[in-house]
């Protein structure tokens, strides 16, 4: 998966063809230095090349600059976004939270997980969902997430069906006469160069946490060229029609980047996901990204949410701290929406508060995101609108390069090209439909960026907000937390989803257990109520 889309013509690595089209766009530099390469560099680059859809990579670069020159995204009044409802709403939330447990019982429901990323800051180089964030059983991101979605589906089975009365019990009774029916939600990771192999493997090797093998599909992030600002005319254009030269890393190299979280959309189509998702009658998409250790993966209530109220994309938001929290904040700008980056909003917007004191751009964006597949049709679709008019954003870094003579490769002290990346809420501005949900920070979000010990969306920050959770939902259910406050208590996903599950109640009430534990199963609970060792499991 690369730059190239179905537009392109070139298939086969010939270099007759390769020399003709990169002529023809004005970009024939990158074979400056092919009398230097051996024949598996020469081999190596046509590979490259060939994975290029030109006409493609010139657009999205010439947009992207004019837009971002002109400083189209930032043109115009903002208005702040208001969130629709909010889900804690006791007369709504039951029958959101049903409405999104039956399209997954009707297999309806897929989920997109972003996970290229590796634990750099983290001070890991593996995939950062492998990082284990230091809780009683040891789990790493993929698996609680993982085992967060197989929940889900067990909830699913266990909802009964009669009618269309959203009204009722969403935890039944045992014995219901209802036969169980074998749900499956399809999970589609989204991995990059770096993180591909090794996600894939550990999934394998971890029996895919439960669930269905065939029920999870790996598909790679895509990347693009780097580019000069050197101008390079494009065909047929006048001397104002310039676009850039595609930055060679060495002589038999292109320099990429990745196309960013939003090159989600292309990858999907590109990779047969989207077909795949019609295949199997997907009409709801949820999507989040890998850092969250409290998402709560495929949130019913949010999919239920989206879904009565047809939407045809939403977000899950949640307030923002304090006024200058390093986060982007949706916002709307002549009627469409828009995500204004922290780093971009002005100080007095970021300040601004309404008549009752709280903060006016206050939905800040975690990446809790929901799609019909309708819309995520449309945003895949790469000859539609929304691929055609996309603009990325642009980024100028100091870029390693190939040098004159081609025999190395330097690193500039200044900048020296240009990076694009797309940002996965930029299609929301393309949506006549979104609905915003206003979430919970101690519930939905947990992020995991930043070394242990930072104190800030850090393992150790996380790991206090998901025992401050399981310790509530211990102590709603009638049930208490001892031992020292400082260990954490947690609650796998099998036992509880959201500490609403009727059995999980029944059986916490009346108990108590100890810090530096974790809830595993039913009969651990009774077996190991209190006294419970550091990290144990069953």
């Amino acid at each position: 998966v690369a730059a190239r889309s179905p537009r392109g013509t070139m298939s086969v690595p010939d270099e007759t063809s390769l020399r003709a089209a990169f002529d023809a766009a004005g970009q024939s530099h990158v074979f400056k230095h092919w009398d230097k390469c051996s024949l598996d560099e020469r081999a190596s680059l046509l590979q490259q090349l060939s994975e290029i859809d030109l006409d493609f990579v010139t657009s999205v670069f010439t947009r992207s600059m004019r837009d971002h020159t002109n400083g189209v995204s930032s043109n115009g009044a903002i208005e702040p976004v208001v969130p629709d409802a909010d889900a804690s709403d006791s007369d709504n939330a039951g029958k959101w939270h049903r409405a999104g447990l039956k399209a997954a019982k009707n297999g309806e429901l897929a989920v997109v997980l972003l996970a290229g990323g590796q634990g750099t800051r983290l001070g890991s180089s593996a995939p950062k969902g492998m990082y284990d964030i230091g809780l009683p059983s040891g789990r790493t991101l993929f698996q609680l997430q993982c085992e967060r979605l197989l929940k889900l589906t067990k909830m699913a089975e266990e909802l009964v069906v009669e009618g269309d009365d959203d009204d009722q019990d969403t935890n039944p009774e045992p014995g219901d006469p209802e036969p169980k029916v074998k749900v499956t939600v399809p999970l589609y990771v989204m991995t990059s160069p770096f993180t591909h192999r090794e996600t894939k493997h550990y999934f394998e090797s971890h029996d895919f946490f439960g669930l269905p093998k065939e029920s999870v599909a790996f598909f790679l992030q895509g990347w693009l060229p780097c580019f000069s600002e050197e101008p390079g005319e494009e065909p047929g254009g006048d001397d104002k029609t310039k676009t850039g030269k595609i930055l060679m890393k060495s002589k038999h190299e292109i320099a990429t980047a990745p196309d960013g979280n939003g090159g989600v959309y292309k990858a999907l189509e590109l990779n047969g996901c989207i077909d795949d998702m019609t295949k199997k009658g997907v009409k709801h998409v949820y999507a989040y990204c890998v850092d969250n250790a409290a998402v709560q993966v495929g949130d019913p209530t949010f999919v239920g949410f989206c879904a009565l109220n047809g939407f045809q994309a939403g977000a899950k938001v949640i307030k923002k701290a304090y006024p200058d929290e390093p986060v982007g904040v949706f916002t709307r700008r002549d009627g469409k929406v828009h995500v204004v980056e922290y780093s971009e909003m002005p100080d007095d917007l970021n300040t601004a508060v309404d008549e009752s004191g709280n903060l006016k751009f206050d939905a800040a964006n975690v990446v809790l995101h929901y799609y019909s597949l309708a819309f995520l049709k449309k945003c895949c679709d790469l000859r539609g609108e929304v691929q055609s008019e996309l603009a990325y954003h642009v980024a100028r870094k100091q870029i390693p390069s190939v040098s004159d003579d081609g025999d190395a490769t330097e690193t500039p002290q200044e900048n020296n090209g240009v990076k694009l990346e797309a940002f996965i809420f930029d299609v929301y501005a393309f949506c006549d439909s979104v609905g915003f949900l206003n979430g919970t920070r101690g519930i939905d979000f947990a992020p995991v960026k930043n070394k242990e010990g930072t104190g800030k969306d850090s393992p150790d920050t996380a790991r206090q907000i998901l025992s401050t959770l399981h310790r509530k939902w211990i102590e709603n259910a009638g049930g208490a937390v001892s031992g020292d406050e400082t260990s954490p208590i947690e609650v796998a996903p099998a036992v509880s989803f959201d500490g609403n599950d009727v059995a999980f109640k029944e059986f916490v009430n009346g108990k108590s257990f100890a810090t530096g534990s974790c809830l595993e199963t039913n009969s651990w609970i009774l077996s190991k109520a209190v006294g419970a060792g550091s990290r144990k499991r069953a």
